[in-house]
């Protein structure tokens, strides 16, 4: 069918037609990925409805401190942390499907209580509970996506684009549904996660263990010594995730005390998520899949991240924080959408969906530690040196990043063609 569809354009060059190909070919690809791509956005829409009123609500409602409020964080992200490990070692080795089913279960059983009892300290033990069936069910679906990844290269890019208009809406949606009631958060994520389950059992397939992940046993020695690249992005992912919580939490509250409502504090994600759905389309064009564009991306958008924190300083009208989200976004398109295919290259057919949890779990541990090293350094030095400190962390990956993310240095062997 696609030669037939050549044929009527004569006038095209080789390279024209053979570029053609490959776009309807991807076109294909893309659409039977829909079901994939859907339920990477219903888990990140569930993700984006609970975890930026979560400080608001224990601080504003049930009368924590900040602490107390980053304690509990960081309980949900540990437990993202587990549920990422072992929902990528069962996915490697156990069943697709069953995996996918364990997360969802947990997470709708956790949701159920937070609707009945969303008072402290139970609120705690649910918030956990919910994180750790959200990791299972986090990884579990992007181990899916990268065994399918060979098939099409830019399915993570779309993956974490369609993530990030879940993300927008879904926090939209938190700070209005927060002002009605907090059971009403819960409610919707329920829902969300309902369908989320449905589409698993309806589009997804299990994966042939002996073409995906064979079952081998692997020594803890041989696995710290994967390559330092990959370490390295796991490493720049914790710092990353640590920065971006702020804005997740701490900056919430930053905004009240300038007189900034709750919901203008939400609008600042749904403007983000317009900013993302405009121009991460658009800087695709640019960047062809290749080691080293992939570097030069997460580099850039790593200090576009720190330029987001300098912004904050003094902030105190709602152009500045406007500015700074603009940033954030920016940083976001470029490193945060690069980052899960960087990690594949480090991947091999027996233990991708183990890699990405990896990256999935560093991800959950900079969110661990975000709320409450920030709420740390905002009790001890205040909201500016905070901010500073931020800025300075990630300029220096940035410089480090450039030097170590080599082809011949941090991988074992040279899959890139660049």
């Amino acid at each position: 069918m696609v030669l037939l569809k050549i044929s009527y354009f004569p006038e095209l060059v080789l390279d024209d037609k053979v570029n053609y190909i490959l776009r309807i070919n991807e076109e294909n690809i893309m659409k039977k990925n829909l079901p994939i791509l859907l339920a990477s956005m219903l888990v990140n829409m569930g993700i984006g409805l609970i975890m930026p009123i979560t400080t608001l609500f224990l601080h504003n409602r049930l009368h924590q401190t900040l602490v107390t409020a980053g304690y509990v964080l960081m309980g949900f992200s540990l437990a993202m942390v587990l549920g990422n490990l072992l929902g990528g070692w069962l996915f490697d080795h156990w069943k697709v499907k069953p995996t996918h089913y364990l997360g969802g279960l947990l997470v709708w059983l956790n949701l159920t209580l937070l609707i009945i009892f969303p008072i402290w300290p139970l609120y705690t033990i649910l918030v956990i509970g919910y994180g750790f069936g959200l990791g299972i069910l986090n990884s579990a679906v992007n181990g899916y996506i990268a065994a399918h990844q060979k098939k099409s290269p830019n399915l993570f890019t779309n993956a974490y684009w369609l993530a990030n208009l879940g993300m927008g809406l879904a926090t939209f949606l938190s700070g209005i549904l927060y002002a009605l009631n907090i059971r009403w958060v819960f409610s919707v994520a329920l829902f969300i996660f309902i369908v989320t389950l449905l589409v698993v059992k309806i589009f997804f397939h299990e994966i042939s263990h002996s073409t995906v992940a064979i079952r081998t046993t692997t020594s803890w020695k041989s696995k710290l010594q994967l390559p330092s690249g990959l370490w390295f992005v796991c490493l720049l992912l914790v710092v990353i995730w640590i920065g971006y919580e702020q804005w997740n939490s701490n900056v919430s509250v930053y905004m009240l005390q300038q007189g900034i409502s709750v919901q203008k504090y939400s609008l600042l994600f749904t403007i983000s998520t317009f900013e993302i759905v405009i121009f991460q389309p658009l800087l695709n064009l640019f960047f062809r899949p290749t080691f080293t564009n992939e570097k030069y991306r997460i580099i850039g958008g790593t200090l576009l991240f720190g330029a987001s924190y300098l912004s904050l300083i003094n902030a105190s009208h709602y152009s500045q924080f406007l500015l700074g989200i603009t940033l954030l976004s920016f940083g976001d398109m470029l490193t945060l959408t690069t980052t899960p295919a960087m990690i594949n290259r480090f991947a091999t057919d027996q233990n991708r969906a183990t890699i990405q949890a990896l990256g999935g779990t560093a991800g959950s541990l900079g969110r661990a530690l975000g709320p409450l090293l920030g709420g740390i350094m905002i009790q001890y030095w205040h909201y500016q040196i905070t901010f500073i400190v931020l800025f300075a962390v990630h300029i220096g990956f940035c410089l480090f990043g450039n030097w170590l993310l080599h082809p011949e240095r941090s991988l074992k062997k040279a899959n890139d063609s660049d």
